[in-house]
């Protein structure tokens, strides 16, 4: 009976607690409220939102000629990215022509004559910035417009599709007039004052060519378009770039690198991997702009063109260099030139023997980068300049041969110990050396080859090596001889270590030759043929294996052991004894040097990747024969030289 009490009660509790519709109501409300709280975080407090800052900026008219009291067609801005919401020019524009600082755009009436200057544009919002340049020029005469081009050359369009607007960039004057011809197929629409063309096709056209010309007073040119329209969506059938293989400079705004599309027109552009920093991609136009920040070597990029047919893809390469920076180090105790700077181990940098205003000297100093001073160290036994120094590996620098007074050469050698501060006698060579060369090899070792001396009334060029062991601190004669006799050559040992590359020099005359000396002494070196080196050479081996050799002529040389061939450059200037320094990053230090009508503040860095020279900072003070150390922090301390003033006190120092 208690059992069936129990299960009534039961049933009854259960039967009270049916849902009916308020309950619902109540639970949904529950429910709602739930859910609302969750998606608070449970701490109540807003997220904070992150601005994009704008990209890819550039200008319909980078390069413009404008004419003095005559209003300006309106140079108007496009971007990616988040929107700017200040726009800033520098320098100031000419008279008269005015920069909205809200839309960018570039209006007004030209007061007076300006010459063509590079003005750069910064868009800003909360998030960052990006920048353009746009070259502006004002005359007064008209000047006629020049360099019309679209962005987008060939397309075919599809029926009831909106296309993109294609709009015209240009040089030159300004346009005030577009036309073209024949008429557009159906649906699109020509606008005579911008040319941009838009509207949405309504009818298959074959593709045909349209003119179009922008014109103003002074003249007119044209640009030719391909359009088509399509019943159905293709796909983008090939993609390049106007610059495919770019180098650009770090904090300088690059000319916006644009693409040429075939077949359908891309609805969206990606690009693999992410740009160097400072550039950036337009997804909607494909143009790649921007100011690079950030030194790199070349990298390949993978940009892609799509629509919802189909895509089609290109590679761009792009490598930044910079120009550096000079600062000035503290001047040398006595200004010489024709030393030697060897860069320790401890990353000081001893200045051995020279050439001075009185003479040559065996005066020797020490800098420290960490105090920015010169202080004395102790002297060679006996002063010379145009040795060679080398350091060992036990950290001692080995200083052998070189001049005691014009074209007298001595073949002493000595050995500074950075712990003690002094030098110790070593062997001496077999013979005198001048402007020879010495070669640290793998094994420790030290290959010296060539040079000259004056025996009596003669200048003697020696074809002869020797090798110094710091072990038993002795010189050993090679059975090997140099094929022609060489001085003032370069010798750089190859990435296998199985020779060394020499180039140039002077024997009877100049050697424009080239061989690889081995350095297992196995009795004959094998001539390398192409080099066409100049006298005086200098020479650094690569990150990649190559040896880039410059002489006193223009020409650089970089030799390819796998292929024993050369590929040529042209430097900016023409360079006799420049400093040469191969920096950290891989790239390559020219500074001064002597030229025809004198010595050279003016540096040069070369890019292995592109095989190219870009004109970097220059010195404050011209010098050649000067001398270099790399320092530890990867920057390039440049010492003394003489110059048309005699011999220079300065000491500068170069910051990649």
């Amino acid at each position: 009976m208690i059992a069936s009490a129990i299960s009534a009660t039961q049933q009854r509790w259960r039967d009270s607690f049916v849902p009916g519709p308020s309950w619902i109501a109540i639970l949904l409300l529950c429910l709602a409220s739930l859910l609302t709280a969750c998606g608070d975080g449970g701490d109540g407090g807003d997220e904070a939102v992150v601005t994009e800052p704008p990209a890819g900026l550039s200008y319909a008219m980078t390069s413009a000629v404008y004419e003095t009291e005559e209003p300006i067609v309106p140079n108007r801005p496009s971007a990616s990215g988040g929107a700017a919401e200040r726009y800033t020019v520098a320098p100031s524009l000419p008279a008269g022509l005015v920069l909205d600082p809200l839309t960018g755009v570039i209006t007004g009436t030209p007061a007076a004559v300006s010459p063509a200057t590079i003005y750069t544009v910064t868009a800003e919002n909360a998030g960052g910035s990006a920048t353009a340049r746009v070259q502006i020029e004002v005359r007064n005469t008209p000047a006629a417009p020049a360099g019309l081009a679209y962005r987008e050359p060939a397309v075919t369009y599809t029926v009831g599709e909106a296309i993109a607007a294609n709009a015209p960039t240009s040089s030159g004057g300004p346009i005030s007039a577009y036309s073209i011809a024949p008429a557009l197929p159906a649906g699109l629409a020509f606008d005579t004052q911008t040319g941009a063309i838009t509207g949405i096709p309504t009818a298959v056209s074959a593709e045909a060519d349209y003119t179009v010309t922008g014109s103003n007073a002074a003249g007119d040119t044209t640009a030719t378009l391909r359009i088509a329209v399509q019943a159905a969506v293709v796909a983008p059938a090939s993609l390049s770039y106007s610059t495919p293989a770019a180098l650009y400079v770090a904090a300088e705004a690059i000319i916006p690198n644009t693409p040429v599309l075939s077949g359908g027109a891309a609805a969206e552009f990606s690009i693999s991997p992410a740009l160097p920093p400072g550039l950036s991609l337009n997804t909607e136009t494909g143009v790649i702009a921007g100011t690079p920040t950030t030194v790199q070597g070349q990298a390949l990029y993978t940009v892609i063109a799509r629509n919802r047919a189909g895509s089609a893809q290109t590679q761009v390469a792009i490598a930044v260099t910079s120009r550096g920076s000079w600062t000035a180090a503290a001047p040398l105790l006595v200004p010489m030139h024709y030393s030697s700077a060897t860069t320790l181990a401890g990353g000081k940098v001893l200045l051995a023997g020279g050439y001075t205003a009185s003479g040559i000297t065996n005066a020797c100093a020490i800098y420290d980068p960490l105090a920015n001073s010169w202080t004395a160290t102790g002297s060679l036994a006996t002063g010379r300049s145009e040795g060679t120094a080398t350091r060992l590996p036990n950290g001692r620098v080995l200083v052998a041969g070189g001049s005691t007074g014009g074209t007298v050469g001595t073949a002493t050698a000595e050995l500074y110990d950075p712990v003690t501060g002094m030098w110790q006698a070593t062997a001496s060579m077999a013979e005198a050396r001048i402007r020879h060369t010495a070669t640290l090899l793998r094994n420790g070792k030290v290959l010296v080859i060539g040079g000259y001396t004056r025996s009596g009334g003669t200048v003697h060029v020696s074809g002869t090596a020797e090798l110094y062991d710091p072990a038993t601190g002795t010189w050993s004669a090679l059975t090997t001889r140099l094929a022609e006799p060489r001085g003032q050559h370069s010798a750089t040992l190859l990435a296998d270590g199985s020779a060394v590359l020499v180039v140039g020099g002077g024997g009877n005359g100049f050697a424009s030759s080239s061989e690889l000396f081995p350095v297992g002494d196995s009795g004959l070196t094998t001539p390398v043929a192409g080099g066409g080196q100049a006298t005086v050479s200098q020479a650094v081996r690569l990150a990649s294996g190559k040896v880039l050799a410059i002489g006193e002529d223009a020409t650089a040389r970089l030799y390819d052991p796998a292929t024993s061939s050369w590929t040529t450059s042209t430097m900016n200037a023409q360079r006799l004894l420049p400093t040469m320094t191969l920096l950290p990053d891989g790239r390559v230090l020219v500074a001064g040097g002597a030229a025809v009508g004198g010595r050279l503040a003016s540096t040069e860095i070369y890019n292995p990747d592109a095989n190219t020279w870009t004109v970097g900072a220059s010195m404050s003070t011209p010098r050649g024969a000067a001398m270099e150390a790399l320092l530890s922090d990867g920057s390039v301390l440049v010492i003394g030289g003489f110059n048309e003033s005699g011999e220079v006190w300065g000491v500068e120092r170069f910051r990649p």
